[in-house]
């Protein structure tokens, strides 16, 4: 009874220890692409489906025009087939990495895009625009075509779903911007240029497109007596900047706050809701009805 006890451990310790090594196998056998934040990330895990392992390079809730990746990122990121990078100056830690990763193949996704510059800083935030993010998804799918091309068919037929589902959002945008009498509205730093030149409207904001910069109080000012003047009635917040400048204009104009989510990277909140790019998107275009709804 009891060597046949054993025999049967034994047995089943062979039988764990295969199933665990063709698990490993399994998973190890994907090939790994690297988004360096979190839209890109997102929608190449579209496209990519089960066929690629997708990894975001910036941690969730990381404000990513600052990040800087340590010596164990760049290492990681060395093992990747494909990086996929934004461009328009957001990845400026990118040539660090490329100096690194001889092997690996880098696709900037903001290609063909028309850069909209401020001063001398061109503004990244392409992705908050639907018709631009058309663009970074077309982008995308040539890169992991190139990259994958006996994938290149399951590629397609993930695209071109993502694609229509974008074309629709970019119709319900258009349709619903497009009617409003009122075109201006208020942000904390200048992320929504694109979304205000693709839909006809006029973005006003505390800060440039660099979100740490200070609010100058001649620019609260200013911002206090435009709401006056335009009967505007909501001021937008977003979530990894601070809100106090939003909240003091708020309570000094009486207008009310809502949210315009950045979309660069989700909060523990967005993941508990398993909120993704095009889900915070819908809610951003529901904010703005709200602002003009009035």
């Amino acid at each position: 009874m009891k060597k046949t006890l054993i025999a049967i451990l034994l047995i089943m310790t062979l039988i764990l220890g295969i199933t665990s090594c063709g698990t490993k196998t399994v998973e190890s056998s994907k090939p790994v692409v690297y988004a360096s934040f979190y839209p890109i990330y997102d929608l190449a895990s579209k496209i990519g489906g089960d066929k690629i392992t997708v990894r975001t390079i910036i941690p969730p809730g990381i404000e990513p025009h600052d990040w800087e990746p340590a010596t164990k990122d760049v290492a990681e990121m060395t093992k990747a087939k494909t990086i996929l990078y934004l461009g328009l100056g957001m990845d400026s830690w990118i040539d660090k990495i490329k100096t690194n990763a001889p092997n690996v193949t880098f696709y900037e996704v903001s290609k063909g895009i028309t850069p909209i510059i401020e001063g001398n800083q061109t503004n990244p935030h392409i992705w908050l625009s639907p018709k631009e993010a058309l663009i970074m998804a077309k982008n995308i799918h040539e890169a992991l075509q190139k990259s994958f091309p006996n994938d290149k068919d399951y590629f397609e037929k993930n695209y071109q779903n993502l694609k229509t589902t974008l074309e629709t959002l970019d119709k319900e945008y258009t349709d619903t911007l497009s009617q409003t009498k009122h075109k201006t509205f208020i942000v904390y730093h200048s992320a929504f240029d694109y979304l205000a030149r693709d839909y006809g409207l006029k973005q006003e904001a505390l800060v440039g497109s660099d979100e740490e910069a200070e609010v100058s109080p001649a620019r609260m000012t200013e911002i206090i007596n435009l709401i006056k003047s335009e009967n505007i009635k909501y001021i937008f917040t977003e979530p990894l900047t601070s809100p106090k400048p939003i909240q003091t204009i708020a309570k000094e104009s009486g207008v009310q706050v809502l949210h315009l989510n950045t979309i660069e990277g989700l909060t523990k909140e967005d993941i508990k809701k398993k909120e993704d790019y095009l889900s915070l998107m819908k809610q951003n275009l529901e904010n703005l009805k709200k602002d003009w709804s009035r």
